[in-house]
């Protein structure tokens, strides 16, 4: 599953990014590695952005990046 099948409040791990080396390098310096702690804070109207707290971090993201990363949601 991916970000954008995910839900306001919902928690996840970061299981893989299926990203050219760029865009992975980037969102890797924004904090989304492999296994790090992601909450969908809120979406834009038709889910075209998220806000997500990645440890500390506020991070906004478009969908077309959403879909490249791959996630497992965590139970609270």
């Amino acid at each position: 599953m991916s970000i954008v099948d995910m839900n306001i409040g919902e928690k996840a791990k970061v299981v893989d990014i299926h990203a050219q080396k760029d865009l992975k390098l980037r969102l890797q310096s924004l904090g989304l590695t492999r296994g790090a702690d992601i909450e969908v804070r809120g979406f834009a109207i038709g889910k075209q952005n998220v806000e997500l707290l990645v440890d500390d971090t506020l991070v906004g993201l478009r969908q077309t990046e959403m879909k490249l990363i791959e996630v497992q949601k965590v139970e609270r």
